[in-house]
């Protein structure tokens, strides 16, 4: 069910997703306090594997030294040329491409070709700056900055969730996707959480199946938001999930989780697929989004459950970029009417979680909000919620009525 009664206002207006100095503002006050998906276990399981990746114009390497992971500043502290422009790689050290010079796990200088020239050494500023690395499951996150919360505090309540969905042996990665969206940022991160564009954009994917409220269940705060449905309500879907689940040797359910924790970061989950997606601002107009996708492999180990396995993760990532594709067709006209709209908006109740994320925003850009908007601490917001702040929701605890995953971009 939906918490809100009636509409709701929409709260941001059309500067604030076209302005450099908006964003400049949001890199500063949302996204440096922030952990970002830096990579996976999976994709540098040997000691000197590297990726290089650039956050809000910060280039960065992220790397494997002897199990343990780094990230670092890829800028040379010689004469600031990027250490490697390689996606990724492999080197027992990190060397950087134009000089040679090379450098220790802590971010000092190792060896440095015809080192006399640098006489007297300057070492303490010859260092790499080194940025914050934590894991949770499978996933590597990286800290621009030093006020970001510890990394299991910023994911609070979903760290086992993490945990559990997004780990081997029983999961696998098996998509690593990586695009430009032709918008700003906010303007997908917005239709990740309605389900109100579904039967005009996703008609194919989706079977012209609407996803109907007693299906669904809103859970708002403060912090995240998460919507719960229960794709039980799709007859084909019910028997198709449960077969394949049964093929692999665990329960088969149909809730899908759908949760956005402010700002960028949306984790979605099932018992048989699972994603995480980042979005992040590249200019006013542009977002870089990045994905990584995992697939329930379960424990049978015979050819049967094996050959379900491949399948079903192949039919999942086609199925899944299938949807982002047909949401990114739509984003450059929604970015357009942004820019150029006299209208003030409105939101519908399907479409509260992003009256949320509009709080959110405004509150941490210091911008004032009105005093007749309903607040997260109103009874109104918390009535029809079956669970509390600090509880993740679980399978046990879902409705009768069901819950559900929504299309991402």
């Amino acid at each position: 069910m939906f918490v809100h009664k009636n509409q709701l206002e929409y709260l941001l207006n059309s500067d604030d997703y076209c302005s450099e100095a908006h964003r400049q503002a949001e890199v500063e006050n949302l996204f440096l306090p922030a952990w970002h998906l830096g990579a996976t276990k999976s994709e540098l399981p040997n000691s000197g594997d590297f990726i290089t990746v650039e956050l809000f114009g910060f280039p960065v390497q992220i790397r494997n030294f002897n199990g343990q992971f780094f990230a670092y500043e890829n800028i040379c502290t010689h004469r600031h040329c990027l250490l490697s422009s390689e996606e990724r790689g492999n080197s027992p050290t990190i060397r950087c491409q134009y000089h040679g010079w090379e450098f220790k796990e802590d971010g000092s200088t190792g060896r440095i070709p015809d080192a006399r020239c640098f006489r007297p050494w300057d070492r303490d500023n010859s260092r790499l700056r080194v940025y914050r690395v934590e894991t949770c499951g499978d996933l590597i996150f990286v800290a621009l900055s030093d006020d970001a919360p510890p990394l299991r505090e910023y994911l609070d309540p979903f760290c086992q969730t993490i945990e559990d969905y997004f780990s081997t042996p029983d999961w696998q990665l098996k998509d690593i996707w990586e695009y430009d969206c032709p918008a700003n940022w906010k303007v997908p991160a917005e239709n990740t959480l309605e389900t109100y564009h579904i039967p005009c954009v996703h008609p194919k994917s989706f079977g012209g199946i609407y996803p109907s409220e007693p299906a669904i269940n809103h859970i708002l705060d403060e912090r995240y938001t998460v919507i719960e449905y229960d794709t039980g309500e799709d007859p084909r879907l019910d028997v198709w999930q449960g077969r394949v689940a049964k093929w692999l040797g665990t329960e088969p359910t149909n809730i899908h989780v759908h949760r956005h924790i402010h700002p960028h970061t949306i984790i979605v989950t099932s018992s048989l697929f699972s994603y995480i997606v980042n979005y992040l601002p590249a200019s006013p107009r542009m977002t870089r989004v990045r994905l990584r996708m995992y697939s329930y492999r379960g424990q049978k180990t015979n050819l049967w459950a094996r050959y379900v396995a491949w399948v079903f993760a192949k039919f999942s990532r086609h199925t899944m970029r299938q949807i982002m594709q047909e949401d990114l067709g739509i984003f450059t006209d929604q970015q357009r009417g942004l820019e150029t709209s006299r209208h003030p908006g409105v939101l519908g109740t399907r479409e509260e979680r992003i009256y949320v994320f509009h709080r959110w925003w405004m509150e941490h850009m210091g911008r004032e909000i009105p005093s007749d908007f309903p607040s997260i601490e109103d009874s109104e917001f918390t009535e029809n919620s079956k669970f509390t702040e600090d509880t993740e929701p679980t399978k046990e605890s879902s409705t009768s009525d069901g819950d559900q995953l929504e299309p991402s971009c």
